[in-house]
């Protein structure tokens, strides 16, 4: 008969041994807590490989954003309402006068199916001294543009808006005068030559227009810069009266024709009231 022997953790006799074990058990379970808090902090302080990676992915999110933008404001010029396409224009110049056109200096291509279609129709006094696809943050192919001294206008000219109008795709014509205009400047100083008599009739109604400013020669850049914005708005008047069909195109939001005033010293565009004329504060 074999004899057993049942060991029992509760006999006192036994209690060292079984403290013994419990001592071994809890220093295993002490440092397996200590093993994985410890590696715990190895991985919060160690570099991750997603976070360094972070940087590219950045910037491959923003070229695509830049991408997608540039497509956007292609369709807001070329695809969209009259209305809509005058917002983008402006929009495009709050650009340039942040500093951060893009379109006008981007590499993207422009389709060849749009190459004809010309949305904008700007007429600026050639004295205008910085270009108008950078101003609006555009592409030259994007745009028809007159020039004429002091933003004067003819019957030529007038053909011209028709034809784009009809043929081109525009849906905005923006008539844009200047600061500093030089030729206004030697128009208000009676500059004589043997045809400049003319372009002097033709400034006199924004001439005389003018506040009586004590100084009323080109020295006065405000009495200048008044006059190329009364000027502004007399040609666009004229477009209209000389041109039935685009004052119907204008009346039904066919087509969106503006008045502006390109600040060089602010780089900044002013879209000129119809109604109320600009004038400054004091006489100079």
């Amino acid at each position: 008969m074999v004899n057993t022997t049942t060991i029992n953790f509760d006999k006192p006799m036994l209690n060292p041994f079984k403290n013994l074990v419990r001592a071994i058990l809890f220093s295993f379970s002490i440092f397996g807590l200590f093993c994985c808090n410890s590696a715990d902090k190895k991985t919060v302080n160690k570099p991750d490989s997603a976070a360094v990676g972070t940087p590219d992915s950045t910037s491959i999110s923003q070229e695509d954003s830049a991408k997608q933008t540039f497509e956007m404001v292609l369709d807001s010029i070329y695809q969209h309402t009259p209305k809509n396409v005058f917002q983008a224009l402006m929009k495009g110049h709050r650009r340039f006068s942040k500093d951060s056109s893009f379109i006008y200096n981007s590499e993207n291509n422009i389709p060849d199916s749009l190459a004809r279609i010309k949305p904008v129709l700007v007429m600026t006094d050639i004295d205008l001294n910085q270009s108008v696809e950078k101003i609006f943050d555009l592409r030259r192919s994007m745009l028809m543009q007159l020039s004429s001294p002091a933003c004067l206008v003819d019957p030529k000219q007038i053909a011209v808006m028709e034809y784009a109008l009809n043929y081109s795709g525009t849906k905005v014509i923006l008539v844009l005068s200047s600061s500093n205009s030089r030729i206004i400047g030697a128009a208000v100083d009676n500059v004589q030559t043997a045809n400049f008599a003319s372009i002097m009739s033709e400034l006199s109604q924004a001439t005389k227009s003018a506040p009586e400013f004590a100084d009323r020669s080109s020295a006065n850049k405000d009495f200048v810069n008044n006059i190329a914005q009364s000027q502004s708005r007399l040609t666009l008047e004229k477009i209209l009266q000389s041109s039935p069909q685009i004052k119907m195109l204008a009346d039904s939001g066919k087509v969106v024709l503006k008045s502006a005033f390109y600040d060089a010293g602010k780089r900044s565009v002013t879209i000129l009231d119809r109604e109320a004329p600009l004038t400054p504060s004091a006489k100079k």
